[in-house]
């Protein structure tokens, strides 16, 4: 059976004066059932591409959309109707706003969320193969998978997380959950100084086990992304990282890695 929703597009507008904005996520609520539920861009893509902001900057609308977001769960239980959406978004001035609510038909609220993301802002799949392109170079079969599994929600493109206990930055290309929270760092093991970057990664890989990451127990996943690299490498390398808890995926593993993680990703 469907249900009258409404629907707000949340927008960054660094300068109200000008109206210029880009999409940054979806807000969907169904009176009758009293669900508000939100998405937002992970990558920032739209902002990215319109406004080319610099780190700092974008760590602040990264911040501004989690207050939103922590605003919006407090809201749920303040709406009885659709007008307390409009009033909520046309009471926003800061630079994270919302479009006037528009209505919508749902039979699945979730799935007509992911819908209307994929319409709205759509940034996934474009992020996805940039990604591969610049950042991080994916073999082909666990882009294939990831990036299917991605548009279930059942990975996540962090970018970059905070190293536990000594809160450095520390490049992640993407996660997903299977008990505990798996990091994929690709690693190209044909360039130099490798044994610098073992102990590094090793070392990170530590911190990361034995130290909960946003309250959830974690492990880094590397996972050797050249066809080049030398498989007594990859072995010095799997063999050294398992003693710090690391898992280490060697390339001609990939698909089968692939595999596990559709199998066991929620």
């Amino acid at each position: 059976m469907a249900n009258r929703a409404f629907y707000s597009v949340l927008q960054y507008v660094p300068d109200g004066g000008r109206a210029e904005a880009a999409n940054t996520g979806v807000l969907l609520y169904v009176p009758e059932r009293r669900i508000v539920e939100v998405r937002t861009s992970e990558t920032l893509e739209r902002v990215r591409q319109f406004f080319k902001p610099g780190r700092t900057e974008l760590r602040r609308i990264e911040l501004a959309l989690e207050a939103f977001k922590n605003r919006i769960t407090l809201a749920r239980g303040e709406w009885e109707s659709e007008s307390d959406l409009a009033q909520f978004a046309a009471a926003r001035a800061d630079a994270i706003r919302l479009t006037p609510p528009r209505l919508v038909m749902v039979q699945e609220p979730h799935g007509d969320l992911d819908a209307l993301y994929r319409e709205l802002v759509g940034d996934r799949d474009r992020a996805l193969r940039e990604m591969a392109l610049h950042a991080y170079v994916l073999p082909e079969p666990v882009a294939e998978v990831f990036g299917r599994l991605e548009a279930q929600d059942k990975i996540w493109r962090p970018g970059r997380i905070k190293l536990p206990t000594v809160n450095k930055d520390f490049d992640i290309a993407l996660a997903y959950r299977n008990g505990r929270v798996s990091y994929v760092r690709p690693e190209s093991l044909t360039g130099g100084r490798l044994d610098d970057r073992l102990a590094r990664l090793g070392f990170n890989g530590r911190l990361i086990y034995n130290h909960p990451i946003k309250e959830e127990d974690s492990r880094l996943v590397v996972l050797s992304s050249d066809p080049d690299a030398s498989r007594d490498t990859e072995e010095r390398f799997a063999n050294t990282l398992k003693d710090f808890d690391v898992k280490f995926v060697p390339y001609e593993k990939a698909q089968e890695f692939a595999k596990e993680v559709e199998a066991t990703a929620h």
